[in-house]
């Protein structure tokens, strides 16, 4: 069962209102309305809170048929709630009159504390001194409230109370809350609970987590992030629920703006939502890209298993929807199951000769109930077969009503158990659009939606089944060297570098466990030509100036050189090109390196504000920033976590050998991962790092560049 703790929240025993008010214009009217009727439009005490319900102001009267108490310590009935809608001035007595009552649980819907300024932010520590003082917990300030299905409660200032059903919406923005329930009741589905947390000054987003994770009546969590005030801690909250729910999300306020000061690759490809994106993905959360698929997503995963695979069966009375359908499919991760000589045989048995004889399953254009309802039974049964969407448009001959019926018939045998949803385009708002999601079956306005849903059933479902990664028995890179690491730090401290040149960034990275081509560092030309003949031709070139963060961009990077005179005029071209680039540069030197050929592969490190450490892979090579195939996750990185984020860059092929390039052994990956991965949880003092390109060799991976940046002195410094 939920945490008892936060319990009168959501299911008290007697509910004031601290401000309740005569006038219908305001929020203590609205407050006290919800809770004795349910929400605006109802006078029915029956749809209200069942509990006892006190309105509390100094002027005392009626309001709504109930008296006013003059103050909370005359109220003699049970109460463990209170809803305060006051001038912020007044809150912090009032949390004093709460806890001598002895009520500790307070919804502070009043505004004017931090989001106003010094002023505010000092009321609000006062409030928050005072609660912790007499063990009160506070929803708030400045927030919507909570509503929650059973029970009838609508401890909120919304305008209607959601319909009953198994969504748990956890929203920073409690307008968003009274769009959705808006939403719901025109859609036909429920809430279990909807709690709108304003500033989070007290109770925070994991708590609330936790509690939903925990509760009977929520099936899905949905989640409206703007900022966290606790990252880390909302992420391990995230990985408890969504190991026994589903959780989906969406973020707001994704700028990337904050990438335009980033010094390395990887800080300019993070952006402000890389980090969200990664711990969502890293706690098994489901990102929505918008408001539609957020409730869409949600509102099948609280009704439907997860789909087994990603093979899909889509049903439909018209061809155009159902090709679009199938374009949709492939971009939510979907493949159109192929059926099995024993499935197209028993549809033979039940559909017209002319039907499509192929996945889309077109039952024509005047299909009946009774054809929909066959065809699915089959498709249903069929073990080629993950979940279902069925498409309907209306013609003359169709009967939808009578349609949807069969399609709910279907779904309700005691064998169904995969995935089913429905669009009936056109039927937005009728009893047949409601039909089917009052039966169980999410029925959606536009089949891409459908197939969009279906396809976060599937992701869910792949989530659940997800292998335990394999362990490289004998790590080709070894864990890193923590020593050598401190020794390498301590020596660009004491040169007063915060970007290390090459020979010590590569010493760093060295000792973190990465395998480096043969590289040396030469002073002047002559010296670059002795070991560049000692190397072995073709050799690369590249400047050593702790002035230069890309190297190439200035033309610091000669490939290709194989002879003695390449080398000369190598070392000519670099400092003429980079003292033109980058004028006043100091020039400390060359690197001549064998030169390595392959697949380039980029690793990388910044740090976000709000989770810390930020690991990056993706392709690599001087266009990493233009094509931007790369993948995120915060450190510490589990196995798991290396393998997803190897599994999402989009190039795959070339990973795989295509046009006979080496093949990535992405356990050899994993272990990179993992020792930069250790590497930055263990040193504080490292703010950026890029190893670009990492290359594919037919002997392995080869690191060929580095670039480490240090934190400022007075930073975390190292641990």
């Amino acid at each position: 069962m939920p945490d008892a703790s936060l319990t009168p929240f959501f299911a008290p025993t007697g509910v004031a209102v601290v401000g309740a008010s005569a006038r219908p214009e305001s929020v203590g009217y609205a407050l006290l309305r919800n809770l004795l009727f349910g929400g605006a439009g109802s006078n029915d005490r029956a749809a209200g809170f069942q509990g006892p319900v006190y309105a509390v102001n100094p002027k005392g009267g009626e309001i709504l048929g109930h008296a006013v108490h003059a103050s909370l310590a005359t109220i003699d009935g049970p109460l463990d709630l209170v809803l305060i809608a006051v001038p912020g001035r007044f809150v912090p007595d009032l949390v004093d009159a709460c806890a001598d009552k002895g009520v500790r649980h307070v919804i502070v819907i009043s505004a004017g504390f931090a989001e106003i300024g010094p002023e505010g932010k000092a009321l609000q520590d006062a409030m928050l001194a005072r609660a912790a003082a007499r063990g009160v917990r506070l929803i708030g300030p400045n927030c919507l409230g909570i509503m929650r299905g059973v029970g009838g409660l609508n401890a909120s200032f919304g305008a209607g109370a959601a319909p009953r059903g198994h969504i748990g919406l956890l929203s920073q923005s409690g307008a968003l809350i009274t769009g959705l329930v808006s939403y719901a009741e025109r859609e036909r589905f429920g809430l279990s609970t909807a709690v709108s947390l304003g500033a989070k000054a007290d109770i925070d987003d994991e708590e609330i987590v936790d509690w939903l994770a925990d509760d009977p009546e929520t099936r899905v969590i949905t989640l409206y992030a703007e900022s966290f005030t606790r990252p880390r801690a909302v992420l391990e909250a995230l990985k408890r629920a969504s190991a026994r729910k589903p959780v989906v999300a969406i973020k707001g306020g994704a700028s990337d703006a904050g990438a335009k000061a980033a010094s390395s690759h990887t800080g300019a490809l993070t952006g402000s939502n890389a980090a969200y994106q990664a711990a969502f993905a890293q706690a098994g959360v489901l990102y929505a890209g918008d408001i539609g698929e957020l409730m869409n997503w949600s509102r099948a995963l609280s009704t439907q298993p997860p789909a087994p695979g990603s093979r899909l069966a889509i049903v439909t009375n018209a061809g155009g929807p159902g090709v679009l359908s199938a374009d949709a499919a492939s971009r939510h991760g979907l493949t159109l199951a192929t059926l099995s000589d024993a499935t197209l045989a028993a549809l033979n048995e039940v559909l017209p000769s002319v039907w499509s004889h192929n996945n889309p399953v077109d039952v024509i254009g005047d299909a009946t109930p009774e054809r929909y309802r066959d065809a699915l039974n089959i498709l249903g049964r069929a073990p080629e077969v993950d979940g279902i969407v069925v498409i309907m448009t209306v013609q003359a001959m169709t009967a939808p009503l009578e349609t949807a019926r069969a399609i709910a018939e279907a779904h309700a045998e005691p064998s169904w158990e995969k995935p089913l949803l429905a669009s009936f385009l056109g039927l937005v708002g009728t009893e047949v659009g409601t039909y089917l999601d009052e039966r169980g079956v999410p029925e959606m306005n536009l089949p891409e939606e459908a197939i969009s849903a279906m396809g976060a059933l599937a992701r869910r479902g792949a989530w659940l089944a997800r292998p335990e990664p394999p362990v490289v028995p004998v790590p080709r890179h070894p864990a890193p060297d923590h020593e050598r690491v401190r020794d390498c730090i301590a020596r660009a401290r004491a040169a007063g570098q915060t970007n290390l040149d090459l020979g010590l960034a590569t010493a760093l990275l060295g000792a973190a466990g990465l395998r480096y081509n043969r590289s040396e560092t030469a002073t002047d030309e002559d010296d670059a030509v002795r070991l560049a003949g000692d190397i072995g031709f073709p050799v690369v070139l590249k400047v050593i100036s702790p002035d230069v963060l890309h190297k190439s961009d200035v033309g610091g990077v000669v490939l290709d050189v194989v002879d003695a005179d390449g080398v000369r005029a190598a070392c000519a071209s670099i400092r003429e090109r980079v003292g033109r680039g980058v004028p006043g540069a100091r020039i400390n030197g060359f690197t001549v390196e064998e030169q390595v050929k392959g697949t380039e592969i980029i690793v990388g490190v910044s740090r976000d504000p709000d989770f810390g450490p930020l690991l990056m892979v993706g392709m690599g090579g001087v266009f990493v920033e233009v094509y931007k195939d790369v993948s995120f996750g915060l450190v510490p990185l589990t196995r798991a976590d290396a393998h997803r984020m190897i599994g999402e860059i989009r190039a795959q092929p070339l990973l795989d050998g295509a046009r006979g390039r080496p093949v990535l052994d992405r356990g050899e990956l994993v272990e990179v991962l993992m020792r930069i991965s250790e590497l930055v949880a263990s040193f504080g003092d490292i703010a950026e790092l890029d190893v670009n390109p990492l290359v594919l060799t037919q002997t392995g991976l080869v690191a060929i560049d580095a670039r480490v940046i240090l934190a400022a002195d007075d930073a975390e410094g190292t641990r």
